[in-house]
């Protein structure tokens, strides 16, 4: 199995919409509130939504805050799942290392928890910079690891989410300060890292057993295995609007 089929297997549980509201991340709808009212972008923007899932947060970008939307995602069921929603869903399947768009092609990029599942998380940098017309803005949720001296264990996860993609809060910005951002917004938004993680306990009684059923194997010790990792590095979970200033090298 491809890392690429590994990350749509895990991300395409029904068991993880559930505990985001229906998206498969922390924050839902709100955080995306959040983040577009932090950035100021006028209605009529072009905005891709990089790494779109079932499409959810597209519609909102589309209906209620009136931007000319287009999303992404590897997933060819999370994708035909919102075209059957939707069959007017401008939805395309492509990689956040090989955006399928023109140089300055959109005013704003939406990459919420997507970042960190990236296999080449520069390349995808530097192709978010290529498709952004000058000062265009990116906008990132994502995980981060509280305890980098204990980060380095959850890239040895038996499986691929993005917490394996985790780093810490400065080599983030040293990312994307590197393909061209200038930074002009950090905001912790770790409480709904824990309000997930909460749903998640609920649904399944323990976090131990959702990493069990999630694909990393050796049954409640590897669940547990799992979770101990992920415990140590203390992940928080960050809001960051960058705005573009050059090209990407």
């Amino acid at each position: 199995m491809s890392s690429s089929d590994e990350i749509c297997r895990i991300y395409e549980r029904t068991d993880l919409r559930r505990a985001g509201g229906g998206l498969i991340r922390p924050g839902g709808l709100k955080l995306t509130q959040r983040a577009v009212a932090a950035a100021a972008l006028p209605p009529g923007s072009r905005v891709l939504d990089m790494g779109c899932g079932t499409g959810v947060t597209l519609g909102y970008l589309i209906h209620q805050c009136r931007f000319r939307g287009v999303g992404i995602d590897l997933s060819t069921n999370l994708l035909a799942e919102g075209r059957g929603q939707d069959p007017c869903l401008p939805v395309a399947q492509a990689s956040g290392a090989h955006l399928p768009f023109i140089d300055a092609a959109v005013d704003a990029i939406l990459a919420e928890c997507s970042l960190s599942l990236m296999e080449d998380v520069g390349r995808t940098l530097d192709e978010c910079a290529r498709v952004l017309a000058p000062g265009g803005i990116l906008l990132v949720h994502d995980v981060y690891a509280r305890s980098p001296e204990s980060g380095s264990r959850l890239k040895g996860l038996p499986l691929r989410c993005c917490l394996t993609g985790a780093v810490s809060r400065e080599e983030w910005i040293e990312r994307i300060e590197g393909s061209g951002f200038e930074i002009t917004h950090w905001e912790d938004q770790s409480q709904a890292l824990k309000e997930f993680a909460a749903r998640l306990i609920f649904s399944h009684g323990s976090l131990e057993s959702f990493w069990c059923g999630a694909g990393g194997g050796g049954g409640m010790e590897g669940g547990r295995e799992i979770q101990q990792a992920v415990a140590s590095a203390k992940p928080g979970y960050f809001l960051i609007i960058a705005r573009k200033v050059s090209t990407a090298p």
